[in-house]
């Protein structure tokens, strides 16, 4: 199912990255390829979303979280910029030179209170009192890390320009990110943003616009 959803967010990326005339959308063999890249990261993708959810850590406290995505990252060629916005846990990891600059971000902070044995239809919490992956935020940004990977891996093959920049929601639920972003001007020179969240257990994917900040 989740790389159902990658596979998607790599060719939604490809397209995005081609934003000139010459390139009114991602031929389907580069989509292909895109496809084929996410599913050979497939065991990548569970390890990064069991790890995230087992370091379990609430907002402006995402210490370990964030040293390990940007880990796997800078392995992939990516640079990283760490303590964005003044916050310490805060990043963003780029690539590329020219052509439009596409930013694709998703939440990494967990709940207060929310420990959860996974796979447990019961609330079940590992320890009791201690906050816990609630919301998926530990598969929102293992999803957008391995859809820049296939995306950048097409890109060099096929010599597109473009820059891809991830980042991620930091204490999302307290409401203490996105707009210490925005202030600091993180998203300046952004042509196009992409924006992932778990949803419920419907099994499907949704594309739409919405999500005005309103705080």
């Amino acid at each position: 199912m989740i790389c159902s959803v990658l596979r998607r967010a790599a060719a939604a990326l490809l397209c995005t990255s081609m934003l000139t005339p010459a390139f009114a959308a991602a031929p389907a063999e580069m989509k292909q390829e895109a496809a084929a890249n996410v599913e050979a990261h497939a065991k990548l993708v569970q390890t990064m979303v069991d790890t995230v959810f087992s370091y379990a850590e609430p907002g402006f406290q995402e210490v370990r979280t964030s040293a390990y995505l940007t880990a796997i990252l800078e392995k992939n060629g990516f640079k990283i910029t760490r303590g964005i916005a003044g916050i310490p846990t805060a990043w963003t990891a780029t690539w590329g030179e020219g052509g439009p600059l596409i930013a694709m971000g998703s939440d990494e902070d967990d709940l207060r209170g929310l420990s959860q044995v996974p796979g447990s239809p019961v609330i079940k919490p590992l320890v009791p009192g201690a906050p816990g992956h609630g919301e998926g935020h530990n598969a929102g940004v293992p999803l957008m890390i391995t859809a820049a990977i296939a995306a950048k891996a097409v890109m060099e093959k096929n010599h597109l320009k473009g820059r891809l920049m991830v980042w991620p929601g930091i204490a999302e639920e307290l409401l203490g990110g996105k707009a210490f972003y925005v202030r600091a001007g993180v998203f300046n020179g952004v042509d196009a943003c992409l924006y992932a969240h778990i949803g419920g257990p419907m099994f499907g994917t949704m594309w739409g616009i919405g999500g005005n900040g309103m705080v």
